[in-house]
């Protein structure tokens, strides 16, 4: 197999392994809490992802495709909540069943949960496209009925979880908040965009909001655009920790919602201690490390890419920077026709994210996929604007350079820029009814 692929062989190992002899259990829209649990005899979401001596480490919890619409629709309310318990080596997997689309309508909120690994779900509010959120002019209050929860994906304490593959979008606020209490954890390889809402004074909603003080907080590989607010913000007031994050890989663009607040931040009024930033792929957002703290230890900051924006590391006594490549929207494009970047995903290996530079705002992108796909290999391209629409090409790989198309709709920056997602096996996604995707202009 090619050698992108053998960095995955431990993780997608130990996922076998412990898969091998654990339990598989079943939910679905309309299970009962006194069910078995079986795919005939399935759970309800809400009592089975609290009731942890239920679900033993190891185990994988299958939910069947629809849509799972928390019962609690106040303004501000977060949904389902999370407290199962895993084991090192024997996480507890929160999945959809295979091909199947589920989408959980009214948010999931992490608290406790330790060694969960919670995989490709939708998570959305069907209010959101009711109410009137772009205004600048009346307080929360006299919005045009502000209805439903906040939704999102809300971390408050979790041990080594990772949240994979989601798609987290119109929220009625923050796309991903995940905060100090999730340590060793990771979010990688999701969608987010469309969060928040834009308020009195200024928008709110950023795509992540995140803080950090001990153990290692990975974002990876994650696609964000067209949140209310900042693209990412590891922010914290003087009191608070922005320490020990990886944020590597992750692909940030426009279009963006009032206020101008599209900025990819890392950094607080609180110093700022072994930060790594690396391969992020940005246009038309910002990259900013370091904020209002007096001085900031110590940064890595490598090979990422920052179009038509700037790129500053504020006040950092030790920094190691080298190999990124900034581009301002004045100065002259690259020679070649095209950039592309491939990012196979972390867990996944049927999956990458792809990212096109159009430098002349081509209508077709060649995309080299072969330290990706094997000849012979079936594949499709989605547009990560339209990810649960039809495919932007898909066919059998030949070994050659694929023909991508850019439209309009797949693009920002008048066609200079595109994000897709690639899967092999050309994996099909059923057409289970779900909360509507609210797709952009």
């Amino acid at each position: 197999m090619k050698s992108l692929n053998l960095a995955l062989a431990g993780t997608v190992a130990l996922c076998a392994a412990s898969a091998a002899w654990a339990a598989e259990y079943y939910v679905a829209p309309d299970g009962e809490p006194d069910n078995e649990g079986t795919m005939e005899s399935p759970w309800d979401l809400e009592s089975v992802l609290r009731s942890g001596p239920k679900i033993e480490p190891g185990s994988t919890l299958y939910l069947k495709g629809g849509t799972y619409r928390h019962p609690d629709r106040e303004w501000g309310a977060e949904g389902y909540e999370v407290t199962l318990k895993g084991a090192e080596n024997a996480p507890i997997h929160i999945r959809p069943v295979q091909g199947e689309r589920v989408t959980i309508d009214g948010g999931l909120t992490v608290r406790g949960a330790e060694y969960v690994w919670i995989w490709d779900l939708e998570i959305t509010v069907s209010e959101s496209a009711d109410w009137e959120r772009r205004t600048d002019d009346a307080s929360l209050s006299e919005l045009d009925e502000p209805t439903g929860p906040a939704g999102g994906l809300t971390i408050y304490s979790a041990t080594s979880c990772n949240f994979i593959n989601l798609v987290v979008h119109n929220n009625n606020s923050t796309g991903v908040s995940f905060w100090r209490g999730a340590v060793d954890s990771e979010l990688h390889g999701c969608l987010i965009f469309e969060n928040g809402y834009v308020g009195p004074q200024r928008p709110h909603g950023p795509g992540i909001y995140t803080q950090n003080e001990t153990g290692e907080k990975f974002i990876s590989d994650n696609i964000l655009w067209g949140n209310y607010s900042t693209t990412i913000q590891a922010y914290g007031s003087e009191r608070a920790y922005v320490d020990h994050f990886r944020i590597i890989g992750n692909i940030g663009f426009g279009p963006f919602q009032e206020g101008g607040r599209e900025r990819f931040l890392i950094g607080g009024e609180r110093p700022s201690r072994d930060i790594v930033v690396k391969e992020n792929i940005l246009y038309e957002v910002p990259l900013e490390i370091g904020y209002t703290a007096p001085y900031n230890y110590d940064c890595v900051v490598h090979d990422n890419i920052v179009v038509n924006a700037a790129m500053s590391i504020n006040r950092y006594r030790e920094v190691d920077e080298k190999n990124n490549q900034v581009i301002a929207a004045d100065e002259a494009r690259p020679s070649a026709a095209f950039q592309t970047i491939l990012r196979p995903n972390k867990y996944d290996p049927d999956r990458a994210n792809l990212a096109v530079f159009n430098w002349r705002k081509a209508p077709v992108a060649s995309v080299d996929l072969q330290e990706f796909l094997d000849e012979g290999e079936r594949f499709r391209i989605v547009s990560a604007l339209d990810f649960f629409g039809e495919s932007a090409v898909e066919g059998v790989y030949a070994g050659n350079p694929v023909e991508v198309p850019i439209s309009v709709e797949d693009a920002t920056g008048g066609g200079g820029f595109c994000a897709f997602v690639v899967f092999k096996k050309a994996r099909p996604i059923d057409s289970v009814e779900s909360a509507s995707l609210v797709t952009m202009n």
